[in-house]
């Protein structure tokens, strides 16, 4: 045979398997409905036929201008699921009230069908990056999954928006959230929900999972109930943060979960338990967010930043995905200088497509990596093109919109148009005949209203190996993985087991299984039954259950009611509990006392004047917590280089009250200090190394907040009036107590905190 026909014979085998890809392991998809920003086979490759190929966004007669709706602008790809259509977007923007909101339409009119509204807190992103990552829809159950800026996380009925379960994952679990908005998207995956982000949370040893150190993790929570079932990751300290969607695909039999991190590398881990499967270096410094393209067995991925050899920026490569372990210079090929770092790859008629982060579209061999076309299309990419109809539709990050038709040698124009003034970050999608284009100003949707819908059938499932070629078991999951309990509450476990390749297996009636509890509480053998202790102290548990010579954790803390009274004088460290406390804080001593201080290095292997995550917030409570005060002694050191002081705050139900001795200031808000919405600010101008006592009081007033705070020299007599206040009209009505502290600068000491409930 030919090496000609050879070729051909591949492409036509990788086109085949790239409708298939991911398909297999995901929720039922129904049809031609979108349900996550990847489309239903995760390649963002649709079935579809009858699409249009030219639209005028002036609308009227003939224009294929379906409909426009204003309100849904924003960075967000919409999904669609049961003829409804998903979106999150700013609500009220540019007011003292602004938040975000979860947004459901008729798809076919446009027309509201409701809104989930929740305001945005504890983080830095600007309002217009507000609205990020993207809905995930279950067409199985019809359930809607929400993840905000600030961590919040939701599942929704789909047909009411009403909510099922909530959780705040920057307050339980420490996700870093940072001014440059990166979010990632939820994925539904059989019986679980699965989100990821850069992690900073409690355990600071193997025991505990070493929680407590950066990584980039992944949080799979029962779907229906919000239960975490297990929580993984890669390496400790990330270069930075990431937005990469997973592709859950089959590779060589085995269900997988590939993508980017934030530690520069790509990825695959087994998407029941967490477990790594291989991972690829392919960013020396940087994270990366593009989502990598599965077709078959060959995993493509590729980055804008600098490689791993050399001095060059930029690479694209092609992966065989049956391997498993470190996979550094085992890639299929390789291509330097191909800075494809914002949108994602998607394979064309056998030919791998890719749009640079200047809009410039590079056509690539899948097998050999030889560049086939290009054509300049704008000059700024950050959405993921469509393929449908035989046809590929993208718009470039300034408005430009094309419609493209695969030729054997490139690339032929169908269509074009500039959508002036308005920015594309969502990516377009198609659902029912219909194309939907989310732009910063409103999503546009596209078609013929004569025109049936029509599809070809949705590609068989590439198929795991069978349960039964593998029925031993190698490991054991306790859910709830990590839970907070009051003193004398209690949990319910249950016992997993799976196989070497991560297939469920059974779960494991109490009495064959033997249970520890390391730490605090009691669990009954006859019903695994966790109770916790009477105690009034914040307590940790680990309980352990071992299955033959196998053995499962799940983590506890237990919180007591307030008051609490931290003061330091008989610790070694801060609280075990305290998210993202341990890794940033250290107990010292001082004038014969001893006192917490925030450092301003955090050393890494890889860097022994490691800056990141000086700059912090941690949490200590439960997230419903409402009414109460938080008080704490600060002092602010002054560095010797710089001469500049740090900054430093304390968190009350996600109202922040801060020093900020960089622009001599006092703030108290919700959001951001770079007031996004309601906030209070006073002169103040710290001396250094002066302790002060900080004092934040967050209290109902009707269906507003009254947030007040006060500061004074320690030692002295508290003042009657309170140095700064204000009322919050979109009011947060929970949260857990915390502390904030930007130590870049200096170090900052704290002594004697304290959280007591509202008289």
């Amino acid at each position: 045979m030919s090496r000609t026909l050879v070729q051909l014979t591949a492409f036509v085998l990788c086109w085949a398997l790239s409708l298939v890809a991911g398909r297999l392991t995901l929720a039922d998809e129904g049809g031609t409905d979108w349900p996550n920003w990847r489309g239903p086979q995760q390649n963002r490759t649709s079935t579809e036929r009858g699409l249009v190929d030219r639209w005028d966004p002036q609308g009227g007669p003939g224009s294929n201008l379906i409909w426009k709706n204003d309100e849904l602008g924003g960075r967000s790809t919409p999904i669609v699921m049961q003829g409804r259509l998903y979106t999150i977007v700013r609500d009220q923007p540019s007011t003292p009230t602004e938040g975000a909101k979860v947004v459901c339409v008729d798809a076919a009119t446009g027309e509201k069908l409701w809104q989930h509204r929740f305001n945005v807190y504890l983080t830095d992103v600007p309002d217009t990056r507000v609205g990020w990552s993207s809905c995930v829809g279950d067409p199985k159950t019809g359930r809607v999954y929400a993840l905000s800026v600030s961590g919040y996380f939701c599942c929704l009925e789909g047909e009411t928006g009403k909510v099922v379960w909530q959780r705040s994952l920057h307050e339980e679990f420490g996700l870093l959230s940072t001014f440059g908005g990166r979010t990632h998207s939820p994925l539904v995956f059989e019986n679980q929900v699965i989100i990821s982000a850069i992690i900073i949370g409690w355990g600071d040893s193997p025991q505990w999972g070493l929680l407590a150190k950066p990584a980039h993790r992944f949080l799979a929570f029962d779907k229906s109930t919000g239960d975490l079932r297990w929580l993984k990751g890669t390496r400790i300290a990330p270069y930075d943060t990431t937005y990469s969607t997973p592709t859950i695909t089959t590779l060589g039999g085995q269900a997988a979960m590939v993508f980017s991190s934030g530690d520069g590398s790509v990825w695959a881990l087994q998407p029941r338990t967490g477990e790594r499967i291989w991972h690829y270096p392919i960013s020396g410094k940087r994270g990366v967010n593009i989502s990598p393209l599965v077709v078959g067995n060959t995993v493509y991925a590729s980055q804008s930043e600098e490689n791993m050899v050399g001095n060059t920026m930029g690479s694209l490569v092609s992966l065989d995905g049956t391997q498993t372990g470190d996979l550094t210079g085992k890639e299929n090929w390789q291509q330097f200088q191909v800075m494809v770092g914002k949108s994602s790859p998607i394979m064309v008629d056998g030919k791998l497509w890719v749009v640079d982060d200047r809009a410039k579209l590079l056509i690539y061999d899948p097998l050999t990596g030889e560049r086939i076309a290009r054509k300049a299309l704008g000059t700024a990419m950050r959405s993921t093109p469509l393929y449908a109809d035989g046809k590929v539709y993208l718009c470039t990050n300034n408005g430009r919109w094309y419609v493209l038709q695969p030729t054997e040698t490139g690339v032929k124009v169908l269509h074009k148009l500039r959508l002036a003034g308005e920015a594309s970050d969502g990516s377009p999608i198609v659902s029912q005949g219909r194309i939907y284009l989310p732009t910063s100003s409103a999503i546009y949707c596209l078609g013929n209203p004569e025109q049936k819908p029509s599809s070809d059938p949705m590609p068989a499932a590439p198929a795991e190996s069978p349960v039964s070629d593998d029925p031993t078991p190698t490991l054991v999951q306790l859910v709830p993985y990590d839970t907070m309990l009051k003193p004398n509450e209690s949990q319910a476990y249950q016992v997993r087991l799976y196989n070497s390749r991560g297939q469920f297996l059974r779960e494991v009636p109490a009495q064959d299984v033997e249970f520890e509890v390391q730490g605090q509480g009691q669990i009954s053998p006859q019903d695994s039954i966790y109770h916790a202790p009477k105690t009034n102290e914040h307590q940790t548990a680990l309980v352990v259950a071992k299955v033959g010579e196998l053995e499962g954790a799940a983590r506890l803390r237990i919180i007591p009611p307030l008051p609490w009274s931290f003061d330091f004088n008989h610790a070694e460290k801060v609280p075990l509990t305290w998210v993202g406390g341990r890794v940033r804080y250290v107990i010292r001593e001082q004038d014969g006392e001893k006192i917490a201080v925030k450092r301003s290095v955090l050393p890494t292997p890889r860097n022994p004047n490691n800056k990141l995550g000086t700059r912090s917030r941690m949490w200590m409570g439960p997230t419903d917590m409402a009414n109460y005060t938080v008080q704490v002694d600060f002092a602010l050191t002054k560095s010797d280089e710089s001469g500049k002081m740090p900054d430093f705050g304390v968190i009350n139900s996600r109202y922040t009250m801060t020093a900020r001795s960089s622009n001599k200031q006092l703030r108290i808000y919700s959001w951001s200090p770079n007031d996004y919405r309601a906030y209070a600010v006073v002169d103040f101008d710290p001396k250094p190394s002066q302790w002060y006592t900080m004092k934040l009081r967050v209290k109902p007033a009707g269906d507003k907040m009254s947030v007040r705070g006060k500061l004074w020299v320690r030692g002295q007599a508290e003042p009657e009036a309170w140095t700064i206040e204000m009322i919050d009209d979109s009011p947060n009505l929970t949260g857990s107590p915390g502390l904030y502290g930007n130590a870049q600068e200096a170090e900052i000491f704290l002594d004697n905190l304290s959280v007591y409930e509202n008289k």
